[in-house]
């Protein structure tokens, strides 16, 4: 099969839902830190909340995607396949995965909110100040505070500025159609039938060095640069998909 037919208007829906996503968490982050910026004002529970609403998010656009490869590669096969099955695979690891995806991109939110605050103290303050002394000079010159804020602000933008969302959209487009296709590799192993998976690529000048050398490569098949997994991208924002051939023995799916 040929590239994900709808790939762009599949990145920009999600992308959109992610950056929307991601300006009203820098509004409330802020909000949060409005008098002191420093993670020590956000507490916990505005983490929890932020990952329950990535999963509303992330999980029924990654069962949509993984439902509508699954049916792609179905039409291409004489074989039919229990879509009762699929659709249960679909929920089950979209559930999974999108909760595993929102701790993740929770967990390098923090780490970049916390650096991009580091390196805010360091263009502010270089006397090396202790917080206690910091806060202090904060709360007794509130034009220093505006500006402190403002440059945090700023970085944290960058954090979560439209790069982020459009590398997360590609990323998981191809994570999600890749597993719906394993969803029907793995259904039709079940009746006896096997299918290879090859990696497959644009083969044009914007091939990165890892896929390129994956191009026309089976699974599981030589070593090194050549070896690949289908249950991943290779890497973020990853832009290859699989084409699958009946084997002609067993294999693992």
């Amino acid at each position: 099969m040929p590239d994900i037919p709808n790939r762009d208007e599949l990145e920009r829906k999600i992308a959109r839902l992610l950056g929307k996503y991601n300006r009203q968490q820098l509004a409330e982050l802020m909000a949060l830190m409005k008098n002191h910026p420093t993670l020590a004002n956000v507490p916990i529970e505005f983490w929890s909340k932020s990952q329950q609403e990535l999963v509303k998010i992330l999980m029924p656009f990654s069962e949509m995607v993984y439902l509508e490869a699954a049916g792609r590669l179905l039409e291409t096969v004489p074989i039919g396949v229990d879509w009762a099955l699929v659709n249960t695979a679909a929920a089950d690891w979209a559930r999974s995965y999108s909760t595993l995806l929102a701790g993740q991109i929770n967990n390098t939110s923090r780490q970049a909110i916390a650096t991009s605050i580091r390196n805010s103290i360091a263009s502010f303050f270089e006397e090396g100040l202790t917080m206690g002394q910091l806060e202090e000079r904060l709360a007794s010159d509130p034009n220093l505070r505006q500006l402190f804020t403002r440059d945090v602000r700023d970085r944290l933008g960058r954090v979560y500025g439209p790069q982020r969302a459009s590398m997360i959209a590609r990323t998981e487009v191809t994570r999600a159609s890749m597993q719906g296709e394993v969803g029907i590799v793995q259904e039709l192993a079940k009746q006896g039938v096997y299918m290879v998976a090859i990696w497959q690529t644009k083969n044009d000048e914007l091939v990165c060095p890892i896929c390129g050398p994956r191009h026309g490569v089976e699974k599981l098949k030589g070593t090194g640069a050549s070896y690949w997994n289908i249950e991943e991208p290779a890497h973020p924002r990853c832009r290859c998909w699989v084409n699958h051939e009946f084997a002609k023995e067993p294999v693992n799916a």
